[in-house]
């Protein structure tokens, strides 16, 4: 596996070099610019977070009711996403061509010619079913934002722009400021984004975040929580619970670097086959539904879509382990369809989802120990497997799980240590497996 969720290498290279000194003076206009472009950006983000919301429940809800369907039936399912595969395929043909795809990672240059039809695509992505999530068309909408509103400057700022875009927008999804400054600092220590920016990226994430929460009178355009609601209190940390975690991390690392393995696969077809791919991927996701709905009596949403809001509450309270063991498994395969398959969207909250089905299957299994702890440490495992970002891996799971209390902070970090070394185990397997095909072949 040769690709993480970092941001793509050119990214920002050219605006000021990784190795500048921390020191190293920006001129004023770059810190009113990041506060310009981020309040510009982030609202963008929460527009587009609101109109694909709008989407979901359009033709999941308001259209089969207006037109008497009782539920969600799998024609249904095969309708909406056999149209999502229309939608994808349309936008292959417009410039562009839908950019890179979800495996590649988070790309904060893609020229603003191409938006269209990366934004297009993610529209036949998200609204329609797939298995992905909003993030990728954040930084997209953002980065676009970013250069249009200084396309008059030089080449180095409008780098700086869009990098300053693309990080404000994505900040919506996360309903904190945080976890962005986390990845960010990630990327920075990796080398791919300046650390000369550092101080504009952050005074973005703050501006961008006031058009979330409002100012004054005027309230802003809402925050989206992400927490996990009615999680159980967890105020005691115990041995027990921290011997599961260590299971539950491997277990759910193991489980998204093999839905990465599975998606790279599907991606090798998608590049033979771009306009048969998407179909073939809407049949196969048709098919985990209906595994799911006649099976075991599941609502497709619990398959379909990101795994955000109301499919982690369900997920929580499901009492039942061969149900949980479905669900992870059926996720996971429609996961790992939706990477590969040609869509466009986030590698993110999926595999946050999945992490959450592996705690609570394992708190099924150790009667007795918590959810909450389990939970944590699989998003931050699963997670770190998929985008090899352990910090921000970590934080996002705090942040999901922290309201059942602080004590859940220490197995957030056991499961991005945890999923980060599964992570490298399995790229080493990989690049030796390709080394020795290479060598046979010759």
């Amino acid at each position: 596996m040769s690709h993480d969720a970092a941001p793509s290498a050119s990214s920002g290279s050219s605006a000021a070099s990784s190795q500048a000194s921390p020191a190293q003076r920006l001129p004023l206009k770059a810190f009113v610019y990041a506060v310009g472009i981020g309040l510009v950006a982030a609202a963008g983000g929460s527009v587009l977070l609101e109109l694909v919301h709008l989407g979901e429940n359009f033709f999941y809800d308001f259209l089969p009711q207006s037109l008497g369907i009782d539920g969600i039936p799998i024609w249904w399912v095969l309708l909406m996403l056999m149209t999502g595969a229309v939608v994808i395929v349309i936008a292959q043909r417009l410039p562009g061509n839908t950019g890179k795809g979800p495996l590649t990672g988070f790309h904060f240059d893609t020229p603003p010619l191409n938006a269209i039809s990366i934004l297009l695509a993610s529209a036949g992505t998200l609204m329609f079913g797939f298995v992905l999530g909003p993030e990728a068309p954040l930084i997209i909408l953002g980065t676009t934002i970013g250069a249009l509103l200084v396309r008059r400057s030089d080449k180095t700022t409008v780098q700086m722009a869009m990098l300053v875009g693309g990080v404000a927008s994505i900040g919506a999804v996360f309903g904190n400021p945080f976890v962005t400054a986390f990845m960010i600092l990630e990327f920075i220590a990796l080398g791919v984004i300046p650390r000369v920016l550092m101080l504009p990226l952050f005074v973005a994430l703050g501006a961008g975040y006031l058009t979330q929460v409002g100012i004054g009178s005027w309230n802003g355009f809402g925050l989206h929580p992400l927490t996990v609601p009615n999680m159980p209190t967890y105020n005691s940390i115990d041995l027990a619970a921290i011997g599961a975690a260590i299971v539950v991390g491997i277990v759910a690392a193991l489980i998204a670097a093999l839905a990465r393995e599975l998606a790279e696969r599907v991606d090798s077809v998608n590049t033979k086959h771009r306009i048969a791919t998407p179909f073939a991927a809407a049949l196969a996701i048709t098919g985990l539904v209906a595994i799911a709905v006649l099976a075991f009596d599941l609502d497709p949403s619990m398959i379909l879509f990101s795994g955000q809001g109301d499919a982690m509450s369900t997920m929580i309270d499901e009492s039942a382990i061969g149900v949980v063991i479905a669900i992870v498994a059926l996720k996971a395969v429609g996961y790992a369809i939706s990477l590969g398959g040609g869509m466009r969207g986030g590698p993110i909250f999926p595999a946050t989802f999945l992490g959450v089905g592996v705690g609570v299957l394992f708190a099924l299994i150790f009667t007795g120990v918590s959810v909450s702890p389990l939970a944590t440490a699989g998003i931050a495992a699963a997670a770190t497997a998929m985008i090899r970002l352990p910090f921000t891996s970590a934080m996002l799971a705090l942040l999901l799980i922290g309201g059942a209390g602080m004590e859940v902070a220490p197995f957030a970090i056991i499961g991005s240590v945890l999923g980060f070394a599964v992570r490298q185990r399995v790229d080493a397997y990989t690049a030796k497996r390709a080394s020795l095909a290479k060598n046979s072949s010759h």
